[in-house]
């Protein structure tokens, strides 16, 4: 250590240093300081002080340091900025996570008091409650969300925005290990075989024509027909239909409560469908018949499938009358997936390419594709097994 002897004006000494801090963590530059005191000792401990102080620091001297009264102050204050980067969907999900998991667990707790055993802790009975608790449906009861390690991600996140603002000089959350989802079986996909698709069908064309089950008779024969997801078409405008093209536009999506997002759920799920004739007359039916609506009720001639007051429909609004017709139909099924779950099924076990199911489903990878619905062919793979054994009848 180099130490430099200054005498003042009112002639006392004191002693100054130049004290090397390390490498900043955000800059990647070197770190120096200067120090003085009144003895060499003194000058020795205040220099000690420095490099523990920017160690604390998070090895950095940009970040200035914020206090908060907790951890849920913390959580809110990191929340507030990241429901400006997501959608609805996702500012929904977040919520629910703080609501039910995240602050009840550790809302109280002082941020830096924080530390990786009480982490995992927490994480470990998240986990039990996942791999124990009862399936009904497909579905954990709440409070036993199987997405424990997207919880421990988002407990990471709000402690590493912690470290930025110097509140803490490590994250303990990066030391925890989310424990393994105990495997129950594969989940099967949803949907109406060829013998259900038939009755679905017969059922539909029964129904009494009244305006209201036109109204679904067209979506639902839509959704079948094109693969779409729910938001999708509840999110069309009459704009969107091609009729010289006999093409769907694609271009966004409504969120649960029936806002509509501007972009589908990824960049692939922009996209152009090619539809057959007969759903283009289906649509123009419905189009003539929303227009003499119109005169009635406030039904909007923009929207497709608007809402009686001309706004777009919520989920849950079309999901509970879809219910019923399940219901009365006599299938044991719920929900509008099993609608897309059948296009792909009716596509692959008519010969149709991967790639072109892909790009009508939205997907963003064909692997996704292949790995949902491949199974959803059991035609082709008695085709398979046939090509197999009159490979080797061949074979002489």
């Amino acid at each position: 250590m180099k130490i430099e002897t200054i005498t003042k004006k009112d002639g006392t000494t004191v002693y100054r240093t130049a004290v090397y801090l390390g490498v900043d963590s955000l800059t990647g530059k070197k770190v120096k300081t200067y120090v003085t005191a009144k003895t060499k000792k003194a000058l020795k401990s205040l220099s000690d002080l420095k490099i523990a102080e920017f160690e604390r620091n998070g090895k950095t001297r940009l970040r200035k340091k914020v206090e908060f009264e907790n951890f849920e102050s913390l959580a809110n204050a990191w929340l507030e900025d990241y429901l400006l980067t997501v959608k609805s969907n996702s500012q929904a999900m977040m919520k629910s996570h703080f609501k039910r998991y995240i602050i009840p667990a550790l809302g109280s707790y002082k941020v830096e008091k924080i530390s990786a055993p009480l982490l995992q802790s927490i994480v470990n009975d998240w986990a039990k409650k996942a791999n124990t608790a009862s399936i009904s449906k497909g579905k954990r009861p709440a409070g036993a969300s199987s997405n424990y390690g997207v919880l421990l991600n988002t407990v990471q996140r709000i402690l590493d925005y912690a470290f930025q603002l110097g509140v803490i000089s490590n994250n303990p959350a990066r030391m925890v290990i989310a424990p393994r989802l105990k495997a129950r079986g594969k989940q099967k996909l949803k949907y109406l075989d060829k013998k259900q698709l038939k009755a679905f069908l017969n059922y539909l064309d029964s129904l009494e024509q009244t305006d209201k089950n036109v109204f679904s008779v067209t979506l639902y024969k839509l959704l079948l027909d094109t693969g779409l997801r729910i938001g999708e078409a509840l999110a069309l405008n009459w704009s969107d239909i091609d009729y010289n093209e006999n093409i769907i536009h694609v271009n966004k999506t409504v969120d649960r409560l029936g806002k509509v997002q501007d972009n589908p759920k990824s960049k692939s799920g922009v996209r152009d469908i090619s539809v057959s004739k007969r759903t283009m007359l289906m649509l123009k039916q419905w189009q003539n018949r929303q227009r003499v609506l119109h005169q009635k009720y406030r039904l909007s001639t923009h929207i497709v499938f608007s809402s009686s007051v001309g706004g777009h429909l919520s989920r849950g609004c079309v999901s509970r009358t879809l219910d019923t017709h399940y219901k009365n139909a006599g299938l044991a099924l719920t929900g509008f997936h099993a609608f897309r779950h059948t296009h792909a099924s009716l596509l692959l076990n008519a010969g149709a390419d991967y790639k072109e199911i892909q790009h009508r489903l939205g997907h963003s990878k064909i692997g996704m594709t292949i790995d949902t619905y491949s199974h959803l062919a059991p035609d082709k793979a008695k085709e398979t097994a046939s090509i197999y054994e009159q490979a080797l009848k061949n074979l002489g």
